[in-house]
């Protein structure tokens, strides 16, 4: 069964940034299983920049980044939804990014521990203003996590002038749409 796992990279599990991965979630055809996590209901603490990890291959702080790492492991694909704040990506997003460093190919040791090969990741970002840039700005730090991470950016979107969750309503049928593309079990 393939298994998808939603990850809202916003503080906050009650907004816009949720509402679209629970639309995704609930279009998700037969036969795979989704999971939905937001980075605000788990403690993702900063990186100290210490490069230990270079050595151990495992980081110094203790919190529940390993259990996030083991469910990027256990996912098929990803989709990252992200909401602009100040122009870039939330602050706990950028720390997540950070905290991967003992997996991905920034890591000088060439024995340093990897995802399996063969992931996927869609990219959603959505800000409430007009300008399309600032989206396409979190698009991009999605892809080029992706790319550090060995894992395929497969497609982004992204959504302007969403102020609450009740601005994705007109988005509905464009996100059942991309659930069906995105998550189709022979993809």
């Amino acid at each position: 069964m393939k298994k998808i796992l939603l990850l809202n990279a916003s503080p906050k599990n009650s907004g816009a940034t949720q509402e679209i991965l629970k639309l995704l979630s609930q279009a998700a055809p037969h036969g795979v299983k989704t999971e939905l996590l937001c980075f605000g209901d788990w403690n993702i603490g900063y990186c100290r920049g210490c490069k230990a990890c270079y050595q151990t291959r495992e980081c110094v702080v203790k919190d529940d980044m390993a259990f996030l790492v083991e469910k990027l492991e256990e996912a098929d694909v990803l989709v990252i939804a992200a909401p602009s704040y100040w122009a870039d990506v939330p602050g706990i997003f950028k720390s997540f990014i950070d905290r991967c460093t003992p997996y991905s190919n920034t890591n000088p040791d060439p024995q340093h521990p990897a995802l399996k090969a063969g992931k996927r990741c869609y990219g959603i970002a959505l800000r409430t203003g007009t300008r399309p840039e600032e989206c396409e700005h979190i698009l991009a730090t999605i892809e080029h996590w992706c790319g550090h991470m060995g894992i395929e950016m497969a497609e982004g979107i992204f959504f302007c002038q969403v102020e609450g969750k009740e601005e994705i309503a007109p988005h509905k049928a464009l996100l059942q749409k991309k659930a069906e593309e995105w998550f189709s079990p022979c993809r």
